[in-house]
């Protein structure tokens, strides 16, 4: 079932609607667990990324699973629940689990947790992935996705280096805080160092 869904997906989303190009996509592929963590501006994004990624499960906001029809769909392609603005601890666990005792899994995480739709706006990030990337033993991968994408334009979708969380800032709120601003920051950086030619000849 996942295939198929997956196929559709890549058809639909990535070639017709949009036209989805990945640059270094060989740095998650080389991993057989890690979060991905892209900025987020559009709806869509998560399925560029799902079309393209095996063992993928995606956190998205609870206001998803509001009708049980799309709850259920959701879960059957492994995406789960998160309230924003609340100390979710029940999903935060599950997000970790995920990872438990299996060698092929990977987990998508927004870091700024809502879409920022302005093209020169970074969001806040939340220190949420970094404490599930440490806990879970697994590298974060920094993505860089086109911002505010057109139906029937380019999206690039650039993958950057793993990091792991260092051990020693774990139990210290500000440098966790400091340690996401740098993932979502390395994150954006990607689009000036691999897509400003390419973006300004697309235009």
């Amino acid at each position: 079932m996942l295939k198929f869904v997956k196929f559709i997906i890549n058809i639909i989303f990535c070639h017709f609607l949009y036209r989805v190009r990945y640059i270094n996509k060989e740095k998650e592929e080389k991993l057989e667990r890690c979060l991905i963590c892209p900025n987020h501006s559009n709806t869509l994004e998560p399925l560029w990324i799902y079309a393209k990624t095996d063992n993928l499960w995606i956190m998205a906001k609870a206001e998803l699973f509001k009708y049980k029809i799309f709850g259920y769909l959701f879960k059957k392609c492994h995406v789960f629940p998160i309230r924003r603005g609340q100390k979710d601890v029940k999903s935060i666990m599950h997000a970790i689990n995920i990872f438990e005792g299996e060698s092929k899994r990977k987990l998508l995480i927004f870091p700024e947790g809502r879409r920022i739709k302005k093209d020169k706006e970074m969001g806040v990030a939340k220190v949420g992935a970094a404490y599930i990337a440490h806990k879970a033993g697994v590298p974060i991968i920094p993505v860089y996705l086109t911002k505010n994408a057109r139906l029937f334009s380019k999206v690039y979708v650039v993958y950057g280096d793993p990091v792991y969380v260092p051990d020693d800032i774990v139990e210290d709120k500000r440098k966790m805080a400091e340690f996401a601003d740098r993932m979502l920051k390395k994150a954006y950086s990607l689009k000036e160092k691999y897509l400003e030619n390419k973006e300004a000849k697309s235009k």
